[in-house]
């Protein structure tokens, strides 16, 4: 008998009672006897309607609660905008499981547990008001609608064992599975290449490859990168001058005898003082650097030698989604403006 039936045949029997019986206990359970109901049931039914005056069922108590609303309280403020925390000493402190505290956090509160964002980490107060103050700045100059040109450098492996779609592998028997897909085998000094890239919302210019473990020196970034690419590129693309550049800060991009060539060339970009310092979320190369390793890397690709994979980056820079550089271009005028306005870490 389910629970609408019971109720239902409560409050026929107790209808009965008072309406037909003459309030007659008798009667009442002589009548639905007859109709093969229970005659135990008939006075469970009658006894409650006589002692507490109701024909359908009470609300059950049961079981006591682990955590009073107070005690659950008091955990949301002990946890509530903290890292470190461990739930089974909040468990213990409490005298219960940690899955208990885990089940009410979840179904009776707005705490979730959340992965803390990478966020470049400023030096000082000083850098960070810098930055904030720079990115008002940058996002001035910008207003006027000209197209910013970024440039960076990123380091190759051979491998790309640490690109995010070739860290993990399927199979079915752990045991069975290959070593060479099972582990991901590391050198302790491996080769690798460093790139330089330009980009803007026209496209990418050529690639330099840096042969080296070393930083680009200032000799080398002047006569490879300023004179036979990036040059190249703004003739290309922005013939109409309606650009700007803006390198990061490392020392050889602002060396004497790269201003002094830009200045001749009559190149428009952000000086030094200008620059705000330490903010890659403002500048979408650096995911660019990213997803130019997810295709080089692509179906976990390996190089045999620094020369081919040379050929292999200079190949997949081509294929980069031009819309997507676009888009990605135009979102740098609003979130230099979020961070002037609101903070740094406001577009993360």
């Amino acid at each position: 008998m389910t629970r609408d039936e019971r109720q239902a045949l409560s409050q026929r029997i107790c209808n009965f009672y008072c309406d037909s019986s003459n309030k007659s206990v008798k009667t009442t359970v002589h009548y639905f006897v007859k109709q093969n109901i229970p005659r135990r049931t008939i006075y469970y039914i009658l006894n409650k309607y006589l002692r507490y005056g109701i024909a359908r069922d009470q609300s059950r108590s049961g079981r006591p609660l682990k955590l009073s609303n107070k005690k659950l309280n008091d955990i949301v403020k002990s946890v509530n905008n903290r890292s470190g925390i461990s739930q089974r000493k909040i468990g213990r402190r409490f005298h219960v499981h940690h899955s208990t505290i885990s089940r009410n956090l979840r179904r009776k509160t707005s705490i979730r547990i959340r992965k803390r964002q990478t966020a470049p980490k400023m030096d000082s107060e000083d850098q960070e008001k810098r930055a904030k103050t720079n990115c008002g700045k940058l996002y001035c100059k910008l207003l006027s609608g000209c197209d910013p040109i970024l440039d960076d450098e990123n380091f190759f492996t051979l491998t790309g064992d640490n690109v995010i779609g070739n860290r993990f592998f399927y199979s079915t028997d752990l045991t069975t599975a290959p070593v060479d897909i099972k582990f991901r085998k590391k050198k302790k000094f491996e080769s690798k290449i460093m790139i330089w890239m330009a980009i803007s919302s026209k496209g990418v210019s050529d690639v330099y490859v840096h042969k080296s473990k070393q930083a680009i020196r200032q000799d080398t970034y002047l006569n490879q990168c300023i004179n036979k690419r990036l040059l190249p590129f703004i003739e290309k693309y922005h013939q109409d001058n309606n650009y700007l550049f803006w390198p990061d800060l490392a020392s050889a991009h602002y060396s004497k005898s790269v201003q002094e060539r830009l200045n001749e060339k009559n190149v428009l970009f952000v000086i030094r003082e200008d620059n705000p310092p330490n903010v890659p979320q403002a500048r979408p190369i650096e995911t660019v650097g990213t997803l130019l390793e997810r295709k080089v890397y692509e179906s976990n690709w390996e190089a045999k030698n620094l020369d081919v994979l040379a050929r292999r980056i200079k190949k997949k820079s081509k294929d980069l989604d031009q819309k997507m550089l676009q888009d990605m271009i135009d979102g740098v005028r609003r979130k230099l403006r979020a961070m002037w306005r609101e903070g740094l870490y406001s577009v993360l």
